[in-house]
């Protein structure tokens, strides 16, 4: 994009509304993170959320404002995205101006790449309560699909192949009322005692807005004509994040349905042209040299790793203080609470 272009969409503060969908270009250009995107903005917006952004040549950052008696403030999901750590330094100073200009009490921001972790301490950030993980599970998936298979370990292929024999049939969406399916399993889980996950109304809202989009597909496991397993993925810019899933604790368990259903998930974005299956969030390290400490995610991470893949450690998640009475006060109750 031109600087005249630039000039005229008054970079020097934050707008308010979803973006224009040239932003989603430059996103990419600069490997930005999905949930920096418009659509992702327009997911914000379907929640409920007033979205603000603001960009460069060299930066952009798009967030949604948390507007509750208190804290009051704005979080910027995998963003600024920056090009240099100048440029990310103006980025969260912009998020810092829109801010105040808002009467929010703190930007909580996730800078991407090199120039995060320089930037955030020039900055004066803290260290904020983790929102998105600060590990990730990275599979590249440019090798054929013999070369995958040989990354597995062997009790994922064992379950891959078993899954025929097992009764096991798997389907892709992009209906929006199939989420129904997710949140009924979902249902089954918390029933069981086992992880709740987000609301309906949050995955209802994920489904609307993103699966008419082409942005999002719900995988659906069933044996004997009923859903035992689901996973929902979103893709964007060559890669397919792994978003949410859930297993029947009885039937899907047994099963074993999660790993072919992953399995369909990645092969079905090499095939359509993805580079990258990011797992989304793994437990810090490796679990092996932990000396027996165990992490409340080390269960799930081992699924994940188990599929092959590097893990990519990001910059985590920073506040940045605005109304410093008001952040102050913020911390405090935080620290007690612990």
């Amino acid at each position: 994009m031109s600087v005249a272009v630039l000039a005229s969409h008054n970079v020097s503060s934050a707008h308010a509304g979803v973006a224009a969908a040239e932003w989603d270009f430059a996103l990419q250009r600069m490997g930005g993170h999905f949930l920096q995107s418009t659509l992702w903005q327009r997911v914000q917006t379907a929640l409920g959320h007033d979205v603000i952004w603001a960009r460069d040549e060299q930066w952009m950052w798009a967030g949604a404002i948390r507007a509750g008696r208190f804290p009051r403030y704005v979080y910027l999901p995998h963003g600024p995205t920056a090009s240099t750590t100048d440029a990310m330094t103006t980025a969260l100073g912009r998020s810092v101006e829109a801010a105040r200009e808002r009467s929010l009490d703190f930007v909580r921001a996730e800078p991407a790449g090199d120039p995060a972790l320089p930037a955030l301490i020039a900055a004066g950030a803290n260290p904020g309560r983790a929102i998105q993980p600060r590990w990730t599970w990275i599979l590249d998936l440019t090798p054929d699909e013999a070369e995958l298979r040989r990354g597995l370990s062997a009790g994922h292929r064992g379950a891959i192949n078993a899954a025929p024999r097992r009764g096991l049939s798997f389907r892709r969406s992009n209906d929006p009322e199939d989420i129904e399916v997710f949140l009924a399993l979902q249902e089954r889980t918390a029933a069981a005692g086992r992880f709740r996950g987000q609301a309906h109304a949050y995955h209802r809202a994920v489904a609307r807005t993103l699966m008419p989009e082409n942005a999002a597909e719900l995988y659906i496991a069933e044996a004997d004509g009923a859903p035992v397993a689901a996973a929902l993925c979103f893709d964007f810019a060559g890669t397919r994040y792994y978003a949410h899933a859930v297993s029947d604790p009885e039937t899907g368990r047994k099963l074993q349905a999660a790993v072919p259903l992953v399995w369909q998930m990645l092969l079905d974005a090499r095939e359509m042209g993805a580079k990258r299956f990011d797992f989304w969030g793994i437990s810090p390290g490796d679990p092996k040299a932990s000396g027996g400490a165990r992490h409340p995610w080390d269960g799930f991470s081992q699924f994940k790793r188990a599929f092959g893949g590097v893990a990519v450690e990001r910059a985590g998640t920073w506040d940045l203080g605005v109304r410093s009475l008001r952040y102050g006060l913020y911390r405090t109750a935080v620290r007690v609470r612990r």
